[in-house]
């Protein structure tokens, strides 16, 4: 019975930290890596350069995903902001056709909405690679209507902190006492 409750407890601390599986549905847990940028014209020609690697984590269970871009795009920082994405049932991530999932700043011009998918593809061993399968600005921006911006990069997972450990050793300590009470 002891070995049960210690590995019932082992494996409630550790369920944010694994993935439920290797492949690309049931990610879990909080995910950091570096990404590319590169913009693509309604034909599908490049426009400008891509950035160099930049930084992005992803809360696979809250659906957020913060991106940070220190470099420009034709003269002005772009920064892109609300976030949010969900699990399409198929290995991919993002929104729905007529959906906006983040918003685009650019060049004292906010909030452009844009569409993505991305393919998170869970590589089995604590990383992932991340595609761009769609995106598109929206027709309502002012800026670069029905372009095409491409995010592709990889991620790790992050560890569980040290506290959630602690806690999960501390609560295990309190069922044993209150076990022995009784």
């Amino acid at each position: 019975m002891k070995k049960t409750l210690i590995a019932s407890g082992v494996a409630i601390a550790l369920g944010n930290s694994m993935n439920a599986e290797a492949g690309t549905v049931g990610i879990t847990g909080v995910w950091a890596g570096t990404y590319t940028f590169a913009m693509f014209s309604p034909g599908g020609g490049p426009v400008g350069v891509p950035t160099a690697p930049q930084f992005w984590s992803w809360d696979f269970d809250a659906g957020t995903i913060s991106i940070a871009n220190t470099t420009t795009f034709y003269a002005s920082v772009w920064t892109v902001h609300d976030v949010t994405f969900s699990d399409r049932g198929d290995g991919t991530y993002g929104g729905t056709p007529g959906s906006a999932n983040m918003l685009f700043d650019w060049s004292g011009s906010g909030n452009r909405p844009i569409e993505a998918v991305w393919d998170v593809t869970d590589n089995g061993d604590g990383t992932a690679t991340v595609a761009s399968v769609s995106s598109t600005i929206m027709a309502s921006s002012a800026f670069f209507p029905g372009f095409h911006p491409t995010f592709t990069g990889n991620l790790s997972s992050v560890p569980v902190p040290a506290a959630v450990w602690c806690f999960g050793s501390g609560l295990l300590a309190l069922i044993g006492v209150a076990r022995r009470k009784s």
